[in-house]
């Protein structure tokens, strides 16, 4: 970040700090992976399906923090790509397993050694920086469930 645009961001507030450095970083991995035909979002949602295994579209939205919707979208192209496949469940006709195919991985590794290869910051910072987001993601998941759970009890009352 330019001396001017540090200074700038030191009086930003930290929701807006983390949504610019999401969107600066996102736009950043979209450049190294359109030769592959690949967003950020998508890569995130191969690298998903990957992490969990065959797993329902609604598991795989709930864990990368997006609507089910949204995630249709890019699993949708992902198919379209050849890189996954949507199973019927075994027990729900309407649910769907969302699994890797071969050239998903194959392709998922590709764009994983892409992404690797984009400048960092240095070690020491990015593993602070790694460890505070991690903490600060718990904490928002954990508050999240608390209000979820609240909503629901006064909703019964």
């Amino acid at each position: 970040m330019a001396l001017a645009q540090q200074n700038r961001a030191a009086g930003w507030s930290t929701h807006r700090l983390l949504s610019t450095a999401a969107r600066l970083d996102e736009r950043r991995i979209n450049r190294r992976l359109v030769g592959l035909g690949l967003t950020k979002s998508s890569f995130d949602a191969l690298d998903c399906v990957e992490e969990l295994g065959p797993a329902t579209q609604n598991c795989l939205a709930d864990e990368l923090g997006i609507t089910a919707q949204s995630l249709g979208k890019i699993l949708d192209r992902l198919k379209e790509l050849g890189l996954l496949t949507k199973e019927r469940g075994a027990g729900d006709g309407r649910s769907r397993s969302v699994r890797l195919t071969p050239r998903g991985r194959s392709v998922l590794r590709t764009a994983e050694e892409l992404v690797r290869g984009l400048p960092r910051p240095e070690r020491d910072v990015e593993v602070d920086l790694r460890r505070h987001l991690e903490q600060h993601i718990a904490h928002l998941t954990e508050t999240q469930q608390t209000d979820s759970r609240q909503t629901q009890v006064q909703s019964r009352a």
